[in-house]
């Protein structure tokens, strides 16, 4: 039976995890852009000639873009299917999926533009992994962003702002 209460998820602990996820997403891009600034010491001398940098200029923004509108486009899918459900533990489990695929849709485009910078030592490229930091940084999971992207009912609402109630 004791096994069964650790098992139990609060508000609290929930987002919580959510926010870890979330933290080591952003740490994740930002320590991998350090390291590729490290290890690049020549960035007077980018490679703006060769046909791969010539394509990196037009592939990179596209990867960027369609990361962004995938991003959107399909969290929003999701979530107006999840809207449907009358059970408050099934939306939080698809939420935190969505979340994750959310975040995954902007991580990807970010670290090819940190993988772009090494490639070619041109950084302008680090702009574009900075710009999908700040929107990961943007949609950091909160209780608010929650009752807001799946339009809780005050219910819901009621049992998200109580911290220690029992969600899963």
């Amino acid at each position: 039976m004791k096994f069964m209460e650790n098992n139990q998820q609060t508000t609290k602990s929930y987002f919580k995890m959510l926010s870890i996820i979330h933290l080591f997403l952003v740490l994740g891009i930002v320590l991998v852009g350090l390291v590729v600034t490290f290890i690049i010491t020549d960035f007077q001398h980018p490679d703006n000639d060769s046909g791969l940098a010539k394509l990196f200029v037009y592939l990179v923004p596209g990867v960027v873009i369609v990361g962004i509108v995938a991003s959107n486009m399909i969290s929003t899918f999701k979530l107006n299917a999840l809207k449907d459900s009358s059970d408050l533990n099934l939306k939080l489990k698809g939420y935190s999926e969505i979340l994750i695929i959310r975040y995954m849709l902007l991580e990807f485009p970010s670290l090819f533009a940190l993988v772009v910078v090494f490639m070619t030592s041109n950084i302008i490229y680090l702009m574009y992994a900075g710009l999908l930091v700040i929107l990961l940084v943007i949609k950091k999971p909160t209780r608010k962003s929650a009752v807001a992207d799946m339009q809780l009912n005050q219910q819901e609402i009621a049992v998200l702002d109580d911290p220690e109630s029992i969600i899963m």
